[in-house]
């Protein structure tokens, strides 16, 4: 995973949640842009975001070259809606 790769998820607009899959098996939900801040070589996510403050409870930094892929969340979209048999 690169620095560049990463940055274009955050930037979407509008922001699409996301999961990153980690090459230990440990997964990191971004579930805002701004809970995760690309650094040099890895990026910081803080953990648990206080709503409506900056705070959090903590953080994590995760170096791009652990990050095995991206899966897209679909949390805040309608469900598809079903067709009738004709």
């Amino acid at each position: 995973m690169t620095e560049d790769e990463l940055i274009a998820e955050l930037e979407k607009d509008p922001f699409q949640p996301f999961r990153l899959h980690m090459v230990s098996g440990k997964v990191f939900d971004v579930l805002s842009s701004n809970v995760a801040h690309p650094l040099t070589n890895s990026l910081l996510i803080l953990r648990n975001p206080i709503l409506g403050t900056r705070r959090a409870e903590g953080y994590d930094v995760i170096a791009y070259e652990n990050i095995e892929r991206i899966e897209q969340l679909d949390i805040g979209k309608a469900p598809p809606k079903k067709r009738r048999p004709a």
